[in-house]
């Protein structure tokens, strides 16, 4: 059987159902997207407007936070380590100090991120920021507080501050973790009763400063302690005062002459020389002595170098460290040899005995006078 074509006039007829279909197909389509943006976009709301929680179980520093969403959890931290009262321990010695104030700042946000991304039940440290150079200041104005002077036949305790900084830089947080910092301290060698020296009749008035000791006051004046105490009439040379006039038999500090002084390096241009036995510093020119004033070389488990060596590079403040320490911004330093230097000092005011990690500490204003006199190049003798 043959199908006959359509007239041209007459053509098949398509339903109107058939006509909607695709638009049917496309409006559906249209509805069932844009019910799921506004399901999408339901969620996220309720995402974002239900608070962040911390994982379950989860402390800081025995802290409980977990469970917390993260503002109220942020508030419980700021409360407990935020300016905290931190305890400085030397044995059963206590001292307290505000964080703030030793130059430490909670660091809440990296606090709470680690919390954050910690599993159930962990236990996180407490996150701290750290000023070294206010740190430094803090411990030094509380030396006169915690050092123990030497006195006649009983050596004496003396903050290491350098080594103290040390820890703080390498884990502030896990040093503060508790709110206790336990100091470094060492031995300080009592000073030894020396035999009377001639007295001239002449005589310079001392009064007492802060930190200060008979033994020392003596050797910055080079006179013999046991003529300070005869001619003070002093019954306890271990007891001293803030404000107490002394007698000091000399005429004023001890300024040392060419006679008193070791021989100089070289007879042409400066040189200076460092004496370990007797804690002095000598400049010279021209084989002349123009300045000197005591110092603190180092201790005997961190001698100084001795030997000839030379001012290799200067800086008017520099970071120094070494094996166990750590010290920001030292005022005034000239490297002699390798990480040896003279600088300036205001974390202790001991000066006449031996106090250093190796190098050779100066009072601030005595180390200006070095580094401004001496160029690069300028010959160290260390003996």
């Amino acid at each position: 059987m043959q199908t006959q074509p359509y007239p041209p006039n007459r053509q098949p007829k398509i339903s109107s159902t058939k006509r909607l279909m695709p638009w049917l197909i496309v409006g559906g389509g249209a509805v069932v997207t844009l019910a799921g943006m506004v399901a999408m976009f339901g969620i996220l709301v309720v995402v974002a407007l239900t608070p962040e929680r911390i994982p379950m179980g989860v402390r800081v520093a025995g802290i409980l936070i977990g469970g917390q969403s993260s503002a109220v959890a942020s508030q419980t931290l700021q409360n407990q380590f935020d300016n905290q009262q931190v305890s400085l321990i030397d044995g059963d010695r206590q001292w307290s100090i505000s964080s703030g104030e030793l130059g430490i700042r909670f660091d809440e946000q990296a606090t709470l991120r680690l919390a954050q991304e910690s599993p159930s039940n962990a236990t996180v440290l407490p996150q701290f920021q750290i000023d070294l150079n206010q740190t430094q200041n803090a411990l030094a104005a509380l030396s006169n507080q915690i050092n123990i002077p030497s006195l006649l036949g009983n050596p004496g305790r003396s903050m290491d501050i350098p080594v103290t900084l040390d820890r703080l830089r390498v884990d502030v947080s896990g040093e503060l973790m508790d709110g206790i910092l336990e100091l470094d301290m060492f031995e300080v060698e009592p000073p030894t009763s020396e035999a009377s020296s001639v007295y001239t009749g002449e005589t310079t008035t001392h009064i007492v400063a802060s930190g200060e000791e008979l033994g020392l006051i003596a050797k910055d004046y080079n006179v013999a302690m046991n003529d300070i105490v005869a001619l003070n009439n002093i019954n306890d040379p271990n007891l001293l005062y803030v404000g107490q006039e002394l007698l000091i038999p000399a005429a004023g500090v001890f300024a040392p002459t060419a006679a008193d002084a070791p021989a100089a390096p070289t007879s042409q241009g400066k040189s200076i020389l460092v004496s370990t036995s007797n804690q002095r510093i000598y400049a010279y020119e021209n084989g002349q002595l123009v300045h000197s004033h005591l110092v603190s070389t180092g201790l005997s488990n961190t001698p100084t170098v001795l030997g000839d060596y030379s001012v290799y590079v200067k800086y008017a403040a520099d970071d120094m460290s070494g094996p166990g320490y750590f010290l920001p911004q030292v005022p005034y330093t000239m490297y002699f040899f390798q990480g040896y230097a003279i600088h300036g000092t205001y974390w202790h005011n001991k000066f006449g005995r031996p106090m250093s990690h190796g190098c050779v500490n100066l009072p601030t204003e005595e180390a200006q006078w070095f580094f401004n006199w001496a160029e690069v190049g300028t010959p160290v003798r260390v003996i």
